[in-house]
């Protein structure tokens, strides 16, 4: 409609039709994970939820100090 895009959704996986999400990008389903997604929605990176050295890697790069 009008070449919007709705930013609104929230995203699972279809496992009755599709490949296993978990299992493609090997995310363990216990511990989660933490997907940056880029206002394109395009997924930038997905960390293990003790990546902090990463996530602060990603975006040091792309960030301006405070």
């Amino acid at each position: 409609m009008l070449g919007l895009t709705d930013y609104e959704k929230t995203f699972c996986p279809d496992l009755k039709n599709g490949p296993d999400l978990y299992d493609l990008r090997d995310i363990n389903r216990e511990e989660g994970c933490i997907v940056i997604v880029r206002p394109d929605q395009y997924v930038a990176e997905i960390l293990p939820l003790d990546g902090f050295d990463e996530l602060s890697a990603f975006f040091d790069r792309i960030l301006l100090p405070a």
